[in-house]
């Protein structure tokens, strides 16, 4: 990039950086609590100046604010810096220059650190660490081990990036697992999702997460203006604290959100769609040949497609669903001709096609009707 480049982007980040509150919009994002915990919306793994991405640590804070998270880290390379001529080095600086804004728009800011290897090591993120410096140290080994020595949480990010044929995981993972430095793997990196991560995951009981891995400035990466959300990790947890987010990614408390899909396990995935699709008038009186209309509310702010499964017979249920985020749709319910008169419950199932708890595995709904048939 040549030095006029550079020069008008930091112009540009400066610009940025300053702009007034009143041009911040905020998008509240809908998720319902699970099991006491409450959803904590969080982007662990962004990049800035500091390393080889295109804004100031503040404009990752907004954009952060704008796009309704709770939480974020900055995870700068601490290995490619290629604004070092431009950008006074420094592995903690994006962190405390970040620090303060977080603290004005109520977020919580997570310090981090992205340890960037060739294959077949692959790029790791170290998170809720006191200090990145230690980290910055020639053997790729030692510095996962600096994270680990600060108790860090520490995850392999986008495992298929170069690596696509199912062989990622290689002695070099499998070591650091063994050691327990390895405790997560994203599953959803932008807008990849990795199929074989995901199944790693599951066989290892490791922490399935979802982040944004974003360089360029958020809305030029995701198309809000048509509803798009950031890929992000929702995480289940006591409080919106440090110490809270860090019990909650070691217990593997997460879903993994991206390209408009949740990924997680059925422990957490099946209680978050349960609170999110609401069917009301479950019990209700069908009479004859006619037709009952119901509605079914998506309480979230993710569209939510559902596809026949079964059904208990008396009953003859729409084949698919598709819940737009925060609007009712009707449901129509007829007799199927198999119950004279009487009340029967009726159970339907509807795999939840874009609610994934495996690899190519949706998860299967299940709503109860207490009809009351008359001819």
């Amino acid at each position: 990039m040549s030095t006029q480049r550079i020069q008008r982007l930091l112009l540009v980040l400066v610009f940025i950086a300053a702009a007034p509150l009143s041009a911040q919009l905020r998008t509240e994002l809908q998720f319902p609590d699970v099991k006491g915990y409450k959803t904590v919306t969080a982007d662990l793994h962004m990049h800035t100046v500091f390393s080889d991405a295109q804004v100031w640590p503040v404009v990752r804070v907004r954009e952060a604010w704008r796009n309704g998270l709770d939480a974020l880290a900055i995870t700068d390379h601490l290995e490619y810096l290629p604004f070092k001529l431009d950008v006074i080095p420094g592995f903690n600086r994006p962190y405390e220059i970040a620090k303060p804004e977080a603290e004005k728009m109520g977020l919580l800011l997570i310090r981090g650190a992205e340890i960037t290897r060739s294959e077949p090591h692959g790029h790791f993120n170290a998170i809720f660490l006191d200090d990145c410096d230690p980290l910055a140290t020639p053997d790729q080994k030692d510095a996962v081990k600096a994270a680990f020595d600060q108790g860090a949480f520490i995850w392999w990010n986008h495992p298929e990036w170069k690596r696509d044929d199912g062989k990622a995981w290689c002695e070099i993972q499998q070591d650091y697992f063994d050691l327990g430095w390895m405790h997560g793997l994203e599953v959803f990196n932008g807008h990849s999702y990795y199929e074989n991560a995901h199944q790693w995951a599951l066989d290892n009981n490791l922490t399935i997460m979802g982040n944004t891995d974003v360089h360029a400035p958020i809305d030029e990466t995701y198309n809000y203006a048509a509803g798009e959300h950031r890929t992000m990790t929702l995480i289940f947890a006591e409080d919106v604290t440090a110490e809270a987010l860090k019990e909650a990614l070691f217990d593997r408390r997460t879903v993994a959100f991206g390209g408009g899909t949740l990924v997680g396990r059925e422990l957490w995935l099946r209680p978050l769609v349960e609170g999110i699709i609401h069917f009301s008038g479950t019990e209700c009186t069908l009479p004859g040949k006619n037709t009952r209309v119901l509605k079914v509310y998506n309480q979230s702010d993710i569209a939510l497609e559902l596809e026949y499964e079964s059904s208990t017979p008396g009953v003859v249920f729409p084949k698919t669903l598709s819940l737009a985020p925060g609007k009712s749709l009707p449901l129509s319910l007829r007799s199927d001709g198999t119950i004279e008169e009487g009340t029967k419950t009726i159970e339907v199932v509807y795999n939840v096609k874009n609610a994934l708890v495996a690899p190519q595995t949706p998860l299967a709904f299940k709503q109860s009707f207490k009809i009351r048939f008359m001819r």
